[in-house]
């Protein structure tokens, strides 16, 4: 939707040209120098020395040490094999923000190892193992909900697996349902030009610094996801907020530039998905800041009008 403007300008009073103190720095710095000196351990097939390093550096705090360390107890390598304590070391990694962790939480709810199988807890952490960005959870989150007749959320995070995260399933799963480049025709040319019609309307909006005409195609009820660059997590907004977002920004921006690359559409009986980058630019040179936000538009098209009800907008700077 070319909504990078209002949330970047949000994320500039707050995350961005913010920093680690040198001593948070010099920490992750030698952190990291321990974490390799442990790899290359384990590399050398030295499993119980790079299971005691890798203990310790659980033990310090470590989330890379956590991960690896659960690793070795469920594969058995330099310890007794021990799902149990796998997964509650998956676990501390997980709660620390690791999408690895999450992922093989998930898998350990799905098949009971480590614990009783549980379908919801396992979908609950493939759900939070895909918002952070780790391909595998998205490829099976996407074909879990495409499965269950949810296919316009399944599509969206195949698509983001497949086109992002590069993932051959995920990619040949596409192929062979026909999207892409190569199946394009098989959204038919009325729902495509309201898809089209839609963006282009956004599109001018944005152009014409116009915040209520931004969000006049999206629903009132829509879901409003939004991932500031060095920022915590995805953020929910209401339309409501990103309308005052956008009208915040256009007030303090004295320059504004907008481009929106060719968008990729996937469509299902029950909508279209619209996936498109968009380049923005705040300022004039030299302060100029160049933005990148890629997004993922859910539309549901009836009596030739397409609107929006669910965005999904990853900003990066």
């Amino acid at each position: 939707m070319g909504l990078l403007l209002a949330t970047g300008a949000v994320a500039q009073t707050s995350s961005f040209g913010t920093s680690p103190a040198t001593g948070d720095q010099d920490h992750v710095a030698r952190e990291m120098v321990r974490v390799l000196k442990a790899y290359a351990v384990y590399k050398s097939g030295d499993y119980e020395a790079a299971f005691e390093r890798y203990q310790a550096l659980a033990e310090a705090g470590s989330v890379q040490g956590m991960t690896n360390l659960a690793n070795m107890y469920a594969a058995g390598e330099g310890t007794g094999r021990d799902e149990a304590r796998a997964l509650t070391w998956y676990r501390r990694a997980a709660e620390q923000g690791s999408g690895n962790a999450m992922l093989q939480l998930a898998l350990a709810y799905r098949d009971g190892r480590g614990t009783t199988a549980d379908t919801e807890a396992a979908g609950r952490w493939l759900r939070e193992a895909a918002e952070q960005d780790t391909t595998e959870a998205q490829w099976l989150l996407g074909r879990r909900l495409y499965a269950r007749g949810e296919q316009l959320a399944g599509l969206e995070w195949i698509r983001t697996a497949a086109w992002t995260g590069n993932d051959p399933e995920a990619q040949q799963f596409l192929v062979e349902r026909g999207e892409g480049e190569a199946g394009r025709g098989a959204l038919d040319a009325a729902r495509r030009e309201a898809v089209l019609a839609t963006l282009r309307a956004v599109d001018e909006a944005a152009g014409g610094r116009d915040a209520a005409g931004i969000v006049a195609r999206i629903d009132r009820d829509a879901e409003i996801r939004v991932r500031l660059p060095n920022g915590a997590g995805w953020t929910r907004l209401t339309r409501a907020e990103l309308e005052t977002l956008w009208r915040d920004t256009f007030e303090q921006a004295d320059a504004y530039r907008y481009r929106r690359g060719t968008p990729q559409l996937l469509a299902t009986e029950d909508g279209v998905l619209a996936f498109s980058e968009i380049e923005e630019r705040l300022g004039t040179a030299p302060d100029a800041r160049e933005l990148t936000l890629s997004e993922a538009a859910t539309l549901r098209v009836r009596d030739g009008t397409a609107t929006i009800t669910r965005l999904r907008l990853d900003i990066d700077d």
